[in-house]
């Protein structure tokens, strides 16, 4: 997930060396001009670029998430079976009562005041503890420890609680997160790891500024052990402009930069029409390539890069294109069953086996559908449950792993909470709370709801 504003912002991570000749923030670059911090690669990088995965949080039939569990004691790192359903503490210590810090698979206390967020992701082979500092925290005093680190673990959790305490034994070397911080996206290369990070960093006059950085993290030696960093990190890309990650295309990073073509109109969204995208691939060398497609954000209505193929529907249009960007043609697939002006946008998941699952926007519902790309049939697919009770909504898809097994929201329904208030006293008061389930994705995209519903260790608990 993945702060839907601030995605705009792109990061700028303190502690990382400035391209030669300049202090403090690096000067803006132009697309055509940016020059990348770590040009000096070898031979053999330039030979072969690497063909970089996205990091996710599934692996082997499990989602990963930290939660908490009914008996409130902090939170835990669980996994969701994506076969039976049931959440479990990830935990192998025999005998184990999961209580407290003692449990191997135990994160910290809570969820709040924190002065960082910690993130496990994996690549299938390995867990990876990544630990950042959290935006909320950006005019706190916070300080004492090192502010982005990184430990890697076994697919089963073995982790150990006293190494998340001790953050100088998996410290990350040079690659250090500024408290300007919105998001970070990261990549394997099956070796070492890349993170592709965005932030709002203040000015010397105090205004954010919009940055984007690709990091580069390398295993470093290890020394002794303990005070040596698992991985040292080098700044390969630097820009500041306004943009977004769209996926990876043929390994490598896809952007979409935006930048005004007109004086400002005195509002967000009338500057976010007015400025042109650019589509440009980032190479791993800091390399950032010609447009590959452009178009004006007033005039798309949605787009999105799914299977390498980018994806549009033209603002006044219910027409969905297709864009191969390797060679740059387009073609309408369909017109989907809405009238050009009811539709607000589209999203699409997948492809799934070469199908697409379409979700329609519309002022009073969401309809669904399955799209063949290859003929440009449609599929009707059912909403299952109806957003605030009234507005038809489709499952949503949270997360479909390499078996086909996925993680979906499929309903809501409304619990009692109780929470303690600043004063001591308590509130109670109904709250909707998601309906989590699993299915064979190849299952819900053919119409079945013959879905698991998942088995929470927190009842009153989400899975994001």
């Amino acid at each position: 997930m993945k702060r839907l504003l601030i995605c705009l912002s792109l990061a700028l991570l303190a502690g990382c060396a400035a391209p030669a000749g300049t202090t403090g923030a690096p000067a803006p670059a132009t697309p055509e001009t940016a020059a990348p911090a770590g040009a000096a690669e070898t031979a053999e990088t330039a030979d072969a670029a690497p063909a970089l995965r996205e990091l996710t949080r599934t692996a082997g039939g499990r989602y990963y998430t930290p939660s908490w569990t009914e008996a409130g004691d902090g939170v835990y790192l669980t996994t969701v079976d994506l076969y039976d359903g049931v959440q479990r503490i990830a935990c192998t210590q025999p005998g184990c009562p999961h209580r407290g810090s003692a449990c191997p698979a135990w994160l910290r206390a809570d969820m709040s005041a924190q002065p960082n967020t910690l993130e496990v992701l994996t690549d299938g082979e390995r867990l990876y503890w990544i630990r950042v500092s959290d935006y909320d925290h950006f005019y706190s005093d916070w300080q004492g420890e090192p502010q982005s680190s990184i430990y890697t673990s076994g697919l089963d959790g073995d982790h150990l609680a006293s190494a998340l305490a001790s953050p100088g034994n998996w410290y990350c070397g040079n690659f250090l997160q500024d408290d300007a911080l919105m998001d970070c996206t990261w990549f394997t290369d099956g070796e070492t790891l890349w993170a592709l990070a965005k932030s709002n960093p203040a000015d010397e006059n105090g205004e954010p500024q919009y940055m984007m950085t690709l990091y580069h993290l390398t295993p470093a030696a290890q020394g002794d052990g303990t005070t040596a960093p698992l991985y040292t990190g080098a700044v390969v890309w630097r820009q500041q402009a306004d943009g977004y990650y769209e996926g990876l295309l043929d390994g490598e990073i896809l952007l979409r930069l935006c930048r005004s073509t007109a004086p400002g109109t005195g509002s967000l969204a009338g500057d976010y029409a007015a400025q042109q995208s650019e589509l440009r691939v980032l190479g791993c060398d800091g390399t950032l390539g010609e447009p590959l497609h452009s178009y004006r954000n007033g005039d798309c209505k949605s787009a999105a890069l799914r299977g390498g193929l980018w994806y549009q529907v033209a603002a006044g249009s219910a027409d969905l294109q297709q864009t191969d960007l390797r060679t740059g043609t387009t073609r309408t697939l369909c017109t989907l069953p809405a009238a050009a002006d009811e539709v607000f946008g589209v999203d699409l998941a997948g492809p799934y086996d070469g199908l697409l699952r379409v979700a329609v926007a519309l002022q009073e519902r969401e309809d669904g559908y399955v799209l063949n790309p290859d003929t440009g049939a449609l599929t009707p697919l059912p909403a299952t449950w109806a957003k605030d009770g009234v507005i038809p909504r489709l499952p949503v898809l949270w997360a479909v792993d390499a078996g086909g097994r996925c993680l979906m929201e499929v309903g809501m329904q409304d619990r009692m909470l109780t929470v303690m208030g600043q004063d001591g006293g308590t509130q109670t008061f109904n709250s909707p709370i998601g309906v989590w389930a699993v299915q064979d994705i190849a299952a819900y995209l053919a119409g079945s709801q013959d879905w698991q519903v998942c088995t929470l260790l927190d009842p009153n608990g989400m899975l994001y």
